[in-house]
């Protein structure tokens, strides 16, 4: 017999460590939007854990392994409702119109897709936003979860066991604080070891090697960065289901301004016949 589904309502996931400038901003529109908050924590020295309990969140602790996905896992493992939200701590819900709660849930009631892609707004240093998709509010399926040592993500169980269902975009956004906050570049460096090893496991890996190019060229490091970026095109390129590579947009469009950047007009223009032959 096959488990009972979950009871109507939304249920937030979030981990950190050490995060108490931007939790309670984080935390508190979502208080509204969302029927339970869980909030794992990997090894606090700071009053994150304190924060979050706080505001009522369902608080986890899990020892930092170097692996984000594991620390989600635990949180997705504990959600009790039928659709979560995945928010990391410096990103902060936008809730201006009233019935957010209630739009968000009839949209996932009257659509059959498994997963929605929503709008991230990075606010940067200088105060501009730059956007991007990600696939952040999902069923509460056990089929569902995270993969990847850094940028964790659903992706490829999506794709796994629902390969003839896309996730559709939804009209919800987030603003991401990080950037503007000045303290990014320490959680960068962070995450490049973490993505130099992932690289240098599995060299085929796509997704790593994109998010490596963009974290590096953030660091200064264009040269490489833009390697990286060729590389994972190239084997994007290669993949007969690229299509299903949530990011392939992102990443085309960061390997062909990496290359105008860099003064490497050749190396743009194979970018553009790498997608003509896509079409």
């Amino acid at each position: 017999m096959s488990d009972p589904p979950c009871p109507e309502g939304i249920s937030a996931i979030l981990m950190g460590r050490n995060e108490e400038r931007f939790l309670p901003m984080s935390l508190h529109p979502l208080q509204r939007v969302t029927d339970e908050i869980i909030f794992v924590d990997t090894g606090s020295t700071d009053r994150t854990p304190e924060i979050a309990q706080e505001f009522g969140c369902r608080l986890f602790h899990l020892p930092w392994n170097n692996d984000f996905s594991a620390p989600k896992n635990l949180a997705l493992a504990q959600a009790r409702f039928r659709w979560v939200l995945n928010v990391d701590c410096d990103e902060v819900l936008v809730d201006e119109e009233e019935n957010l709660r209630t739009r968000v849930l009839d949209h996932c009631r009257a659509s059959s897709a498994p997963a929605w892609m929503i709008r991230i707004d990075n606010r940067m240093a200088d105060g501009t936003m730059l956007g991007s998709q990600a696939l952040r509010l999902f069923v509460n399926d056990p089929r569902i979860r995270f993969a990847n040592p850094v940028h964790e993500g659903i992706a490829d169980a999506l794709y796994r066991h629902w390969p003839d269902q896309p996730p559709e975009k939804f009209d919800l956004r987030l603003i991401h604080h990080g950037y503007s906050a000045g303290l990014n570049q320490e959680k960068i460096r962070r995450n490049v070891a973490i993505l130099r090893q992932w690289v240098a496991n599995d060299p085929a890996t796509v997704f790593g090697r994109y998010k490596l190019g963009i974290n590096l060229r953030f660091l200064g490091f264009a040269s490489e960065g833009l390697y990286h970026l060729e590389q994972a095109l190239h084997l994007a390129d290669q993949e007969s289901d690229r299509n299903s590579l949530t990011f392939l947009e992102e990443l085309v469009a960061n390997c062909f301004r990496a290359c105008l950047e860099a003064g490497a007009t050749d190396k743009a223009e194979t970018v553009k016949r790498i997608v003509s032959a896509w079409r």
